[in-house]
């Protein structure tokens, strides 16, 4: 009797741990490189020349962008910057919706999307 007691409150701590846990589905185009690696930064030019604004690729551009539409609608944001490189969505341990993340190059786009839409939850 004790045995199965014990087997009982075992499998209820173990579902209790699984919380929220279904697999994320990952998009099969990821990028293989390490996304939250930060650019590297600008040197300050020389008194009387001015620094370049962005890297010449325009990731630091981007990624300022971006951060100005933290807690604004993804389309706003996808209208500024442009379509991610690839996404994938689980779902919320904090909430009704899905977590998502926008994968660009050079930085990451946070989401939380629920009945109401979904909405940019921070930059990195």
């Amino acid at each position: 009797m004790k045995k199965a007691i014990i087997l009982l409150l075992c499998a209820a701590l173990t579902l209790g741990l699984a919380a929220c846990g279904e697999a994320a589905v990952e998009d099969s185009a990821a990028p293989s490189a390490d996304v939250s690696a930060e650019p590297a930064p600008v040197e300050s030019a020389a008194p009387g020349e001015s620094a370049p604004e962005e890297t010449p690729d325009g990731e630091a551009g981007l990624l300022d962008t971006a951060k100005e539409y933290e807690g604004k609608p993804v389309e706003d944001l996808i209208a500024a910057i442009g379509e991610p490189v690839s996404s994938d969505y689980a779902p919320s341990c904090l909430g009704e919706g899905e977590d998502g993340n926008l994968y660009y190059d050079g930085f990451t786009v946070y989401t939380y999307k629920d009945d109401t839409g979904e909405t940019v939850s921070y930059v990195e």
